[in-house]
């Protein structure tokens, strides 16, 4: 099996620094370093610090991370690509569809595994609400309504947050693209989207360039019938609040992400299905181990790129029929 050994960091914004600080965690003795945007980016202690592409190639990474605005993860994860190296591309994959063709193709000539990075997924609850959903131990799943939101001030206390990627434009921002995870952990609950409508709006006096609420509508195609919901993302709430409400035949699910929690409303009852140790980290780790380990084995990543290219044509489609005020199918 292959020993990683070196590793490539793109990037060094607030989920760069994560992975850093989780790789040098989690595989004891592993070289990193990391490529930074401009000349002379000042050094950080036990890590190389690189200022080209050229230099980064040179230093013959075998996994790089690619933690950069989503508006330059295409650049680049291609060139990378080109090169054979295995890589984890934060979420979004990209800011939009032009260039991913040529991506997809390039991956796929390289034979190299690239995965994205949806962190939600190795999330003990939400995974305990997918297996309630597949054994469908309260029948069919007949709607679901999925919302995120959080203040956009607050989420990086220590930074203006006007300067940050989420409210700049050019650098892949507004809350459709940063939170992305719903239409990504929606799909892989329910199926491929068949169609989407929406509104992308701009509300609140937030000094942002994007949009900071959009009001959403997908139609999933699950197996024998297709399962409508809705989807609401915002940059407004003071109090961060994440939930996905899943509407059966005999009981209400509702994954309470905040809290860490699976909640089932009965007639008569409410039961916890599950409650996981709000351990937020763990997510980050376990889909940083999962990639480790699929590299060094060979074997398929479990968030490949293929999941990316959808979420990108959902995003897509929504913001087409946020300008048209149409359906808008996938």
């Amino acid at each position: 099996m292959l020993k990683i050994e070196r590793v490539l960091l793109v990037g060094l914004g607030s989920i760069g620094k994560r992975h850093l600080s989780n790789l040098k965690k989690l595989i004891p003795g592993v070289k990193l370093a990391v490529l930074r945007s401009r000349e002379g980016a000042e050094p950080i202690e036990g890590f190389e610090v690189l200022s080209s592409q050229e230099a980064a190639l040179d230093f013959q990474p075998q996994a790089a991370f690619i933690c950069n605005p989503s508006s330059f993860h295409l650049g680049i994860a291609t060139e990378l690509a080109r090169a054979g190296i295995p890589l984890f591309i934060e979420k979004p994959l990209s800011n939009k569809l032009d260039g991913l063709e040529e991506f997809v193709e390039v991956a796929r000539t390289a034979s190299i595994n690239v995965m994205v990075g949806y962190n939600l997924r190795f999330s003990p609850s939400l995974c305990a609400l997918r297996e309630l959903i597949e054994h469908a131990k309260y029948g069919r799943t007949l709607y679901v309504a999925a919302e995120v939101g959080q203040y956009l001030p607050d989420w990086r206390p220590d930074a203006d947050y006007r300067t940050t990627v989420s409210a700049r434009a050019e650098l892949g921002g507004g809350a459709l693209l940063e939170l992305s995870h719903e239409l990504d952990y929606l799909s892989w609950l329910f199926g491929e989207p068949v169609n989407a409508s929406g509104q992308l709006l701009k509300v609140s006096d937030l000094e942002i360039d994007v949009e900071d609420l959009v009001l959403a509508h997908v139609c999933f195609d699950n197996g024998a019938r297709q399962l409508n919901s809705s989807i609401h993302l915002d940059f407004l709430q003071r109090k961060p609040y994440r939930s996905c409400k899943v509407v059966c035949e005999k009981a209400t699910l509702v994954w309470n992400a905040v809290e860490d929690r699976v909640e089932v409303y009965q007639k008569d009852k409410t039961t916890i299905a599950f409650q996981g140790d709000k351990d937020r980290n763990y997510t980050y780790e376990q889909e940083v181990l999962q990639f480790i380990d699929c590299v060094m084995a060979k074997t398929p990543v479990p968030i490949p790129l293929e999941d990316g290219v959808r979420v990108i044509k959902l995003v897509e489609a929504l913001r087409e029929s946020s300008e048209t005020g149409k359906l808008v199918y996938l």
